[in-house]
Parts: structure tokens; C-alpha cells; sequence
């Protein structure tokens, strides 16, 4: 089989999988597939559709994280070695609900239904030290890479990050920081961070080395743009404006930066991109269906038949270290389900009339 080397401490995937504009639409069971050593492949029963379904999905390293659609709380999974699905009072509903969610290494972070952004697990960095809200504000849009973090403010869309400075991940160019520039999506790597520039929509990089922080030309603004960015590890994955077609660029070693032809553009495009260390995954436009390629070692690249295509499409989805999750819709009731519950009414019914 062909499975990668462990990085120590390697990162998910980096920003919630699905942003719904009407969340009742967008809503639906969470499935999982590959590695499940610490169970991050199995949803619990508040969101795999026994007693509640999801509106967003993230994967981090070991760990996999939704919002419940029926109460806005965030609810996670998996490995908890340091505290990453110990989800905290301000977004488990127990005081407040979120609308965004981002599944780093060994961290997670949500903006909470006042825009304040909020985090936690492994801190070895200060990656899940949020910086004081005089300071950041309310945010539109948040990420969690591996020892950093990073969330774009709701007044004036400057991109902010706190944690590691060590490759230079955490210090966002003026070209998006507000002083020349500004952002509307933002999305978390190994060790670099990406952006979509709010004045051309062109996908800005910065961090460790050229090879994950130089995007290509058809999404840099030369001859293209983005419309949505995912990172992880050291590649990321982006939709072009106007085609819709998946762009990756970056670490190719397990072919994560070369989507099929289903989805850049060749065949097919998608809806919606997730990276992971190894992998990318997409939903492809029009069909619905779930694609993922690069390393497979432990099927985290073969999205199961609920969301592929062959039993049922998707609606979301995330891609964490070694293992995926995503949003299917929910079941609808069957012609023979109708057809009882017909016929249970119109039995009521004449029992009434009856009495």
C-alpha cells in the first residue's frame, strides 16, 4: 500500500468543508471513511443522522469536528490526546452556538455566533491564544493550521494570525494585512498560510518556501482567480472564478496537487475543495459527487458509495490526516413510506367519521 510517512504533529484540513447561505438547505448526516484508530472516522449519533445531522464539517489530524444543524453547537470526534475535541462551553451550546469551524493538527477553532473567534487544544505555539477582542474583533472567516491560526476581521477584512512565526506562517503580507490589501477567505498549511485578496480575488501565499506559497497563474490574478482555498500539509487547492475547475499547487509527492480530470476542468468541476496532508478532495458540479485523490493508504482517498456517486452524493466535505468525512442530504421519505403513512391518515380518518 501506498502510505505516506507520518509527519510528526502533520495538519489537516483547514477551514470548514461547506459555508451554507440558507443552512436548513445544506444540512444532512456526516459519514466517515479511512483510518479510525481514534474513532475520527466515526460520527456520533448527534450528527450522523440518529438524533441530529450538520450544516459544517472539518478534519484535523486524528479528530473531525461538525455543527449540528439543529442547534448550532459544535460537536467533535476522535483523538482528544490534547484537549482538540474537548469543545468549550461557548460553542457547545451550553452558552453559545457557532458558524464556522477549522480542524488544525492538534487544535481546533470556531467563530462563535457573535463573530468572536474561538479556540482550542494543543497551545504548544499559542496557536489557540486568540488575540484580545479590542484587538481582533469580531471575524468573517477563520483557519487552524498546524501551530498557527489565522481569521480574517469583520471591520475592514484584515487577515490576522497568532502561533508559531517560525516560517513566517503567522505574518500575513500588507498585500492582505490592511495595509495594501485586503482578504475574504483564508485557509492554514503546515507551515504556510493562503488567502483570497478581496480587491481581485487572486490567492495569496506566505510561509515557508516557495514551493507551497507561489500559487500558479490561473488562480494569482495573472490569468485567473479563486472563489474558495483549502490548505494543508504543504500543498493547497483552490476553485478558479468563472470555471469552477480545481487548481492545486504545492507538495505533489503522493500526487495531492494533481486533481483528475473529474474536477480540474478536463471532464468535470466541483462546488467545493478540501485539502489534507496527502490528499485533496472535491464535490463535483452538477453530479454531486464526492472525488478524492492522492495518498489512499488507509482509503482516505475513496469516498465511500454514500457519497460518491454510486448511493449518494454530497453536500460537504473535509479532509483530515488519513481519513474524510462529509454532509450527504437527508434521506427522503420513500414512495412506500408516503404510501403508509396515506393510508395510516385516511384509517384515522374513517375511524373519526365513525365515532
Amino acid at each position: 500500500m501506498n502510505r505516506p510517512k507520518r509527519l510528526h504533529r502533520s495538519v489537516g484540513l483547514l477551514a470548514a468543508a461547506i459555508v451554507a447561505t440558507d443552512a436548513a438547505a445544506q444540512s444532512g448526516p456526516v459519514v466517515g471513511w479511512g483510518l479510525d484508530s481514534n474513532g475520527e472516522a466515526t460520527p456520533p449519533p448527534t450528527v450522523d443522522g440518529t438524533s441530529g445531522t450538520a450544516t459544517a464539517v472539518a478534519a484535523g489530524n486524528q479528530h473531525s469536528c461538525a455543527i449540528r444543524s439543529d442547534t448550532g453547537a459544535v460537536v467533535c470526534w476522535g483523538s482528544n490526546s490534547v484537549g482538540q475535541t474537548d469543545v468549550p462551553d461557548v460553542v457547545n451550546g451550553t452558552t453559545g452556538t457557532a458558524t464556522k469551524i477549522a480542524a488544525g493538527g492538534f487544535h481546533t477553532c470556531a467563530i462563535v455566533a457573535t463573530g468572536a473567534p474561538v479556540c482550542w487544544g494543543f497551545d504548544g505555539s499559542g496557536q489557540t491564544d486568540v488575540p484580545n477582542l479590542l484587538i481582533i474583533g469580531p471575524v468573517i472567516d477563520i483557519a487552524a493550521g498546524l501551530d498557527h491560526s489565522c481569521a480574517i476581521q469583520e471591520v475592514g477584512h484584515h487577515v490576522m494570525c497568532w502561533g508559531s512565526p517560525g516560517s513566517a506562517q503567522s505574518t500575513p503580507p500588507d498585500s492582505v494585512n490592511g495595509v495594501a490589501g485586503t482578504a475574504i477567505a483564508i485557509a492554514a498549511g503546515r507551515y504556510h498560510s493562503c488567502a483570497i485578496r478581496e480587491q481581485d480575488h487572486a490567492v495569496v501565499c506566505w510561509g515557508q518556501s516557495a514551493v507551497e506559497t507561489t500559487p500558479p497563474d490561473s488562480i494569482n490574478g495573472v490569468a485567473g482567480t479563486a472563489t474558495a482555498i483549502s490548505a494543508s500539509g504543504q500543498h493547497t487547492c483552490a476553485l478558479q472564478a468563472g470555471t469552477g475547475a480545481v487548481v492545486c499547487f504545492g507538495l505533489d509527492d503522493f500526487q495531492q496537487s494533481d486533481p483528475p480530470p473529474s474536477v480540474d476542468g478536463t471532464s468535470g468541476t466541483a462546488d467545493v475543495v478540501a485539502a489534507g496532508p496527502y490528499n485533496g478532495c472535491a464535490i463535483r458540479h452538477g453530479t454531486h459527487a464526492a472525488v478524492c485523490w492522492g495518498s489512499d493508504g488507509s482509503g482516505q482517498s475513496t469516498p465511500p458509495p454514500s457519497v460518491d456517486g454510486t448511493d449518494g452524493t454530497a453536500l460537504g466535505i473535509a479532509a483530515g490526516e488519513a481519513h474524510g468525512v462529509a454532509i450527504v442530504p437527508e434521506p427522503e421519505a420513500s414512495l412506500a413510506d408516503l404510501a403508509g403513512a396515506g393510508a395510516l391518515i385516511l384509517m384515522v380518518a374513517r375511524r373519526r367519521r365513525r365515532m
